[in-house]
């Protein structure tokens, strides 16, 4: 297991986990979200090759409607 901060809360993985796998294993069902790792954008395309590792600071920001 690894130790990450997700949204500012101490969360503990799997070891291993890309950004698409950890969307799941923390709930995140359905499409839309923005991801940053470490204060740096991760684009969709490339989820299935950035791991998490170890101490990361993980930003999920889902899109919000406003008027």
């Amino acid at each position: 297991m690894i130790k990450v901060s997700v949204n500012g809360e101490l969360k503990e993985l799997p070891k291993g986990l890309n950004v698409s796998e950890m969307l799941k294993e923390l709930g995140y069902t359905s499409k839309g979200f923005a991801v940053a790792i470490n204060t740096t954008f991760v684009s969709i395309k490339a989820y299935d090759e950035t791991i998490i590792q170890d101490g990361d600071t993980i930003d999920i920001l889902a899109p919000v409607q406003g008027g």
